[in-house]
C-alpha cells in the first residue's frame, strides 16, 4: 500500500510540474495576444481604471481559452500522426552513419481508437475552414506535423520515466540509508539524476508543444490576424459591423454616410451603420475605423459621445 502511495505521489509531482508549466505558458500567451492586437491596430488605451484592469484580466483569460481550444484541435491531429513520425524517423535512421544511428531504440507510438476518431471528427467539422484558403490548410498541416514530432519526443521521455519508476523505486531512501554502501548510493544518485533530467526534458517539450500553434502565426501573417480578430470579436472588444450613435462634434469628423431622426437631432446625435469598432470597453475612449475610397481611417472618440449597437442572430 505504501509503495502505491509513493508511486502515486511521484507521478503526481511529475505531472504537476508539467501541468503548471502548461498553465503558465497559456496565460502568458493570453497576455501576448492582447498586446499583439493592440500593436496591430496601433492603439494603446488611456486612463485605465481599476475596473478596466479586471476587464483586461478577463480578456487575457478569453485569449487563453481560445488559444487552448485551437491547441486541442491541433493536438488531436498531431497525436494521430505519431505513427507516421515513427515510420519517417525509422526510415531516415537506416540511411544515417552507423555511429549516430538510433537503431531499434525508438518505441512504436500507439494511438487509441478514441483519439483517431476524435481527430477524424474534428477534421470533418472544420472541412469548410480547410477549403477556405490554402494558408489555413498549410498552417494546420505544418502545425500538426510539429506537434506530432514534439509529442513523440514527449512520449519517449514519459516512457523512460515510467521505466525508471518501475525498475528503480525508493532511490531517495537508498541515498538516505546510513547502512547502504557508497557504491549503491552513487548508483542511486546517478539514476535519480537521470530521472530528473527526463522530467526536465518533459517540461521543456511541453513548453514547445504549447508554443507550436503560436510560432507559425508570425510567419503566416494572415493566420495571426484572423486569430486575433476572432478572439477580440468573441470578447466584445472588436465589432466588425456595428451601428453607432455619435454626438457632435465627433459625428461631423466622420466622412461616412449618416442619418438622424427628430428625437436624435435635438441632441445632435447621428447614426452610422456598418462601422468597424476596433477597440472598446476599456479606458475612456473607443477606437473606430471606416473606409473612404479604399483608405481606412481611424478615429478615437470619448465614450460619452458614442453609443454602440450590435446585433446577432439568436436561435429560437
Amino acid at each position: 500500500m505504501n509503495d502505491l502511495i509513493t508511486r502515486f505521489l511521484n507521478n503526481f509531482s511529475q505531472w504537476h510540474e508539467v501541468g503548471l508549466t502548461i498553465i503558465k505558458t497559456i496565460i502568458a500567451i493570453g497576455v501576448l495576444c492582447l498586446v499583439a492586437y493592440l500593436l496591430t491596430i496601433s492603439y494603446i488605451p488611456s486612463e485605465i481604471s481599476f475596473g478596466d484592469t479586471l476587464i483586461f484580466l478577463l480578456i487575457f483569460v478569453a485569449c487563453s481559452l481560445v488559444y487552448t481550444g485551437l491547441s486541442i484541435v491541433l493536438f488531436f491531429f498531431g497525436i494521430s500522426l505519431m505513427p507516421i513520425v515513427y515510420l519517417v524517423i525509422s526510415t531516415v535512421d537506416k540511411y544515417l552513419p552507423p555511429h549516430i544511428r538510433i537503431g531499434k531504440k525508438l518505441p512504436f507510438s500507439k494511438i487509441s481508437i478514441l483519439t483517431l476518431g476524435a481527430s477524424l471528427y474534428l477534421l470533418y467539422t472544420i472541412r469548410g475552414l480547410l477549403l477556405l484558403h490554402w494558408k489555413i490548410s498549410f498552417y494546420i498541416a505544418i502545425t500538426s506535423a510539429f506537434i506530432s514530432l514534439f509529442y513523440y519526443a514527449f512520449y519517449i521521455n514519459r516512457q523512460k520515466i515510467k521505466e525508471f519508476s518501475n525498475k528503480f523505486e525508493n532511490l531517495k531512501d537508498i541515498i538516505d540509508d546510513p547502512d547502504a554502501s557508497e557504491n549503491l548510493k552513487t548508483f542511486a544518485r546517478t539514476k535519480l539524476k537521470r530521472l530528473e533530467t527526463h522530467i526536465k526534458d518533459s517540461i521543456q517539450i511541453s513548453f514547445f508543444l504549447i508554443m507550436t500553434p503560436l510560432v507559425p502565426m508570425f510567419f503566416i501573417g494572415d493566420i495571426g490576424k484572423v486569430f486575433l480578430d476572432f478572439t477580440m470579436q468573441k470578447t466584445g472588444v472588436r465589432i466588425d459591423k456595428a451601428t453607432l450613435y455619435i454626438k457632435a462634434p465627433y459625428a461631423t469628423l466622420i466622412n461616412s454616410p449618416k442619418t438622424t431622426n427628430k428625437e436624435l437631432n435635438q441632441y445632435q446625435t447621428y447614426i452610422f451603420k456598418d462601422i468597424k469598432v476596433l477597440f472598446q470597453g476599456i479606458g475612456e475612449n473607443t477606437l473606430i475605423s471606416y473606409k473612404v475610397k479604399n483608405i481606412e481611417k481611424q478615429i478615437v472618440i470619448p465614450n460619452e459621445y458614442i453609443i454602440i449597437e450590435s446585433s446577432r442572430k439568436v436561435d429560437e
